[in-house]
């Protein structure tokens, strides 16, 4: 039985070198890519942790969320979880009983896993209707798993890209050529000077179009995004990020040479928030803040309760807000449509 890397290097061999985002796509979502199969290999004993999935204390934050955003808008919040994964956080929210959630539980992802019938599985995300959603749109470490193409400085505001090849022993290799397509320069908005030669860029096409659909089904409420990522200008900060930001996990092990176990591990890129901010505000929404996962829970009111959690608990709050780990690693843009957001957030945490 053919394996994924055996379908990309005959892919290769028809069609010559491919650029990056071809090889993530095939190696990620491609047929038998990492996730594509049945089981997604997430939690303390997979090869990565999120941040929604470790720990019910982030449902339950949500929750809080959810029932200030409905007396907000006067009527129950809605939710849509876009890239939902394995699903823990929507179950957790399914889950929470005193009172239930009133509102309606929506989730879509590419490849879809079972979800419990509290919850509207999305087959296509155009099945939601423009403006229909009145409460939360939400994604966890979604836009960080596009795939992204490798752009490398030539000089001169010039650009090009390192397409993968294979040598002749069958590994796969790079190979620095002119850049495929044109439109990625676009990508840099007219910083491409930013580049100095031979450092990379790790980016995506389709962080835009996929925000500007989330930003399309919101009629009133937040589109929260949780991801790795920095505005443009830090993202290609070339003292910290000369090699670009592409990273391989497995088994709680990072490493950068995504060229290695194809289709074994988990491809990821971190996210240009400019580019998000940017469509978000083009489709009319206000930008609330950009900050650190710690703050947005805590704005949220995750200590709510922690008084009277076993120790359990409490130790799973400090890993979530932890400021050298994911609670300052994971930034959360939060953006609004129609809503008086102070009568749903503690404001003074988000700044």
């Amino acid at each position: 039985m053919s394996t994924v890397a055996d379908r990309i290097r005959v892919l290769i061999e028809d069609q010559g070198p491919i650029t990056f985002a071809r090889f993530m796509e095939e190696a990620l979502y491609g047929e038998g890519g990492y996730y594509s199969r049945e089981t997604l290999n997430i939690g303390v004993d997979g090869d990565f942790i999120t941040g929604s999935s470790y720990s019910p204390l982030f449902a339950k934050a949500t929750a809080r969320t959810l029932f200030r955003l409905g007396e907000a808008l006067g009527r129950p919040a809605d939710f849509l979880e876009v890239g939902y994964g394995n699903g823990l956080h929507l179950r957790g929210l399914a889950e929470i009983s005193d009172p239930p959630l009133p509102g309606t539980l929506m989730g879509w992802d590419r490849v879809q896993r079972p979800l419990p019938t509290r919850i509207q599985a999305i087959a296509d995300l155009d099945d939601v209707e423009r403006g229909q959603l009145e409460g939360m749109v939400f994604s966890y470490e979604l836009f960080d798993a596009l795939p992204v193409h490798r752009l490398i400085g030539l000089g001169e505001g010039r650009v090009g890209e390192m397409l993968v090849g294979v040598d002749p022993d069958g590994s796969f290799a790079w190979s620095e050529e002119e850049i495929s397509d044109s439109g990625l320069a676009d990508l840099f908005a007219d910083e491409c000077e930013l580049l100095e030669p031979g450092q990379i860029a790790d980016l995506s096409p389709q962080w835009r179009p996929l925000y500007r659909q989330m930003a399309d089904k919101l009629g009133r409420g937040f589109l929260v995004t949780c991801d790795y990522g920095f505005r443009r200008r830090q993202l290609l900060d070339r003292r910290v990020r000369f090699h670009g930001t592409l990273a391989c996990y497995r088994q709680q092990r990072v490493h950068r040479n995504p060229l290695l176990d194809v289709g074994e591990q988990d491809l990821t890129a971190h996210v240009d928030f400019t580019v998000l901010m940017e469509e978000g505000e083009a489709q009319g929404l206000e930008t609330v803040a950009l900050t650190r996962q710690a703050a947005w829970l805590t704005s949220s009111g995750i200590f709510e309760g922690l008084a009277e959690a076993d120790q359990s608990e409490r130790l799973e709050a400090i890993t979530l807000l932890d400021p050298a780990a994911m609670g300052g690693e994971i930034r959360v843009l939060v953006q609004a449509r129609d809503l008086n957001v102070g009568e749903v957030l503690d404001t003074s945490y988000l700044l």
